[in-house]
């Protein structure tokens, strides 16, 4: 038996095998990968009154309670840091605030927009 008739088509078949293998498995698209790896975190609206700024979060007065988010991060399109925001905050305790909020899971909400509703404006 000739070795050329037995290798030539072994190697077109190995050729083919590794060429299709990217296809044997569906290919997964970024927002299946979240939600299959629990990477996508549940984003909520919250309304209160802010009743204190602390080192890195503040306390919102909800009609179910108080409610600790922290805050952490850039703000208002990358300008403000999160202290430069806390700052700033501290002058408005007891004011009416909206707060864009987003759970990281054990019970660890981060503020991912802050607004003041009292000072038309005033959105972090």
């Amino acid at each position: 038996m000739n070795w050329e008739a037995i290798w030539f088509p072994s190697v077109i078949a190995l050729a083919v095998v590794i060429a299709t293998f990217p296809f044997w498995y569906p290919e997964m698209t970024g927002s299946e990968g979240k939600l299959m790896h629990g990477e996508e975190n549940p984003t909520f609206v919250m309304r209160g009154v802010l009743s204190e700024v602390g080192g890195y979060y503040v306390v919102v007065q909800t009609s179910q309670g108080e409610v600790k988010v922290s805050v952490h991060g850039w703000y208002k399109g990358r300008t403000m840091k999160w202290f430069e925001v806390l700052e700033e905050l501290r002058g408005y305790i007891g004011q009416e605030v909206v707060m864009e909020v987003e759970d990281e899971g054990g019970g660890n909400l981060v503020a991912k927009y802050i607004e003041i509703r009292a000072r038309a404006g005033v959105k972090y």
